[in-house]
């Protein structure tokens, strides 16, 4: 059970004022910043409704409980080691940094004024001329530099920071988000203001809310042990994003020295520096995860890692350690992110890669990790092509259950991890794919509402009937490039419209290609009206696929039977595109 020392209220200006302990984020724990818009404008929010009430002077109102924070306070230590409460705390900072911006942007000796004194007070001083900057809220390594650069290391003469280093991280875009973001919401504020006298009050009195108005609990904690354990008890009533950081806390925790703790500080960077954006690191935890030891579900997986690694590096005398996971991690994390961009450097693999992005079949990814690692790229193409066929004709066109699919395509990825032969794992795939008989007539009857797989289906059909006539160009499957059209419009006029509108509307024989984005007035004209579009397309699905046949000239209406015909039409494509496993055996 934790010990802890003390847990005592704390205003941010007692938190992160002059003259206070300074914040440190410790490298060894927590992780970089994360908040997105939401979370920013739910606490603009927030302060604003606070501001209002506390002005209102009802006694009820006088202070705003922000939440918790966890430091290390040990008497050996100068200063606060924070655990838990970054993101609040971080937050907090940007936002009084763009107030003093704000003043400083109005040119007025009092705002000037201001402006020095709220940094000197909350964000950063020197004691001296010739004396270091001192912070007074020190962030991990990940972002330290980059924060101090736009946001602490303020020139009082210039009234802006340097801002040399270019935004790196997902960490980093988000800090400038957040800045951006409250300099507008102030900004538009201060609009409503008659003169530089009421804004000047307004910006007085937000910042006196923050720095007094605002409240933590500070629960102080003798060592990291302790409040780690803190730190996972709070955590673990949030949300499955704090998984990646628990992940982290923990190896820290079982490092044996500081060896062991630069190696997870090291495979941090690769998953920070490898990913643009924060879900796709969770992401990649929970496939890297599955395709060493099979299934398990994105709320349990921090659980799970715990004990299992746990078993491990516990053990007497220790054969796998935190060391030898953070390589692991930190080459499968580069892998992943080739995978995922489809930058192997292996044409015809990316190209396959490409497919499984653009139908966000994202079920397949464990299966490659695992395969990867064991294997060339150029070794993997019949692998890669049979897992889009069987996910194609299993979940995009068949719509089965996908937790069947998942469970086979996880059990692959487990086998392939634990030394089985890629044979033999095919061979499995090849068994899972649905057959000829059972494709098409799922194929007959599917509607496809989601655009993206949509435009991946028609895409791939259009390079069949392309490479069928020897026709060399790619086709483009990026936004703005080609689009999906309903021949059968989504909005017909009220007399043309089917019975059965949301049976028909969306059936693969009803959808075909146009090149450009999408105009809706276009797409919703009547059939004479655009029939030119389709004729005179340089596509083939939709110039040479009897798109004509779904328009009754003769009585100025809609053919079902000929949405029934031209979906025939694509099935044959289809089953030459997303061949059965006798294809590979």
């Amino acid at each position: 059970m934790a010990i802890i020392k003390q847990a005592q209220r704390q205003t941010l200006g007692q938190l992160i004022g002059a003259n206070n302990p300074i914040v440190t984020v410790p490298d060894d724990s927590q992780r970089q910043y994360a908040w997105t818009k939401k979370e920013v404008d739910v606490f603009w929010t927030d302060i604003e409704k606070f501001k209002e009430s506390r002005e209102s002077g009802r006694e009820s109102s006088a202070e705003y409980f922000i939440g918790p924070v966890v430091t290390i306070t040990a008497d050996s230590k100068q200063g606060r080691s924070l655990l838990d409460g970054q993101q609040r705390l971080t937050t907090s900072t940007i936002l009084i940094a763009a107030i003093r911006d704000t003043l400083w942007s109005m040119k007025s000796p009092e705002g000037i004024s201001s402006a020095n004194n709220i940094q000197r007070d909350y964000i950063a001083r020197k004691s001296g001329r010739k004396e270091p900057m001192e912070y007074f809220l020190v962030l991990s390594l990940f972002d330290r530099d980059f924060f101090r650069d736009h946001i602490q290391d303020w020139n009082e003469t210039l009234g802006e920071c340097p801002k040399i280093e270019k935004p790196g991280r997902p960490s980093h875009r988000l800090i400038l988000d957040a800045y951006g973001n409250f300099r507008l919401k102030i900004a538009n504020h201060l609009q409503k203001f008659p003169d530089d006298e009421k804004r000047l009050d307004y910006l007085d009195s937000l910042r006196e809310c923050l720095i007094n108005g605002l409240v933590f609990v500070e629960i102080q904690t003798p060592s990291s042990g302790d409040a780690n354990e803190v730190f996972e008890t709070i955590n673990s009533r949030g949300k499955d994003l704090s998984t990646v950081d628990l992940v982290r806390n923990f190896l820290m925790e079982k490092s044996r020295g500081e060896h062991e703790k630069s190696r997870v500080n090291d495979a941090w960077r690769s998953l920070l520096d490898g990913f643009d954006r924060r879900e796709e690191i969770e992401k990649f935890l929970r496939h890297f995860w599955v395709s060493k030891h099979g299934d398990v579900k994105s709320h349990s997986l921090y659980a799970t890692i715990r004990k299992d690694l746990s078993g491990h590096f516990d053990k007497r005398p220790q054969v796998y350690g935190v060391g030898a996971f953070s390589a692991e991690l930190e080459g499968a994390a580069g892998r992943y992110a080739d995978l995922i961009n489809g930058s192997t450097g292996d044409v015809e693999f990316d190209a396959a890669l490409s497919e499984i992005k653009a139908m966000n079949a994202d079920a397949l990814y464990p299966l490659l990790l695992s395969a990867s690692g064991e294997y060339q790229y150029s070794q993997l193409q019949d692998l890669v092509k049979a897992s889009i066929s069987y996910y194609v004709r299993w979940t995009v066109v068949g719509r089965r259950e996908s937790t069947l699919l998942e469970e086979n395509v996880f059990s692959a990825a487990k086998e392939l991890a634990r030394g089985g032969h890629l044979g033999e794992v095919l061979s499995k795939v090849f068994g899972w794919i649905p057959d000829d008989e059972t494709f098409k007539s799922d194929f007959l009857e599917a509607s496809i509402p989601k655009q993206s797989q949509a435009r991946y289906l028609l895409a791939r059909m259009e390079q069949h009937l392309r490479n069928e006539k020897d026709i060399r160009e790619e086709v483009v499957l990026g936004d703005g490039k080609v689009h999906v059209d309903n021949i059968y419009p989504q909005k017909p006029s009220k007399e043309l419209k089917l019975d059965d509108h949301d049976d028909w509307v969306s059936r693969l024989g009803n959808l075909t290609l146009l090149a450009g984005k999408k105009n809706q007035s276009l797409s919703n004209l009547s059939f004479p009206e655009k029939a030119h579009m389709y004729s005179g397309s340089a596509l083939l699905i939709s110039s040479q696929t009897s798109i004509d046949e779904l328009w009754d000239g003769q009585n100025g209406e809609w053919r079902l039977d000929g949405i029934k015909a031209r979906q025939a039409q694509l099935a044959e494509y289809a089953l030459e595109v997303w061949p059965n496993g006798s294809r590979w055996t």
